[in-house]
């Protein structure tokens, strides 16, 4: 394997993982979210999103270099919502058509009690 980096962006991490992890050509991100408990669904998608925008554009990418993402909804009836800022997050960052791929799941907690979301991504750089 090529040699790998380790990315911090001076995004706060709260244990023993770094936000990126850049292998060869691939970077991996961990999950990301916001424990802002003032945000709602959306606003904290968006506040995910912009993180691993930072953690991507650090390991020398683009959001169009994701290709692959996981999402974590405390509550699944988020989903609509979370969906439409992803859309147009992904779409406002050049990505119209070839979205990553994704799965999306209901968890039954996330690491801190505000958090409404966690997103993690592959991107191929």
């Amino acid at each position: 394997m090529s040699n790998i980096e380790i990315i911090n962006p001076g995004i706060p991490v709260a244990g023993p993982y770094n936000p990126g992890i850049k292998a060869g050509n691939l970077l991996f991100i961990s999950g990301q979210g916001s424990a802002q408990s003032k945000e709602d669904i959306k606003e904290q998608t968006l506040t995910t999103l912009n993180k691993i925008k930072t953690i991507v554009e650090a390991g020398g990418g683009k959001i169009s270099n994701i290709v692959k993402a996981t999402v974590y909804l405390k509550n699944i009836n988020d989903f609509n919502e979370m969906n439409t800022v992803y859309k147009k997050f992904f779409n406002d960052n050049g990505v119209s058509e070839s979205y990553p791929s994704r799965a999306a799941m209901e968890v039954s907690n996330l690491p801190l009690s505000s958090m409404l979301i966690e997103i993690s991504a592959i991107a191929v750089l």
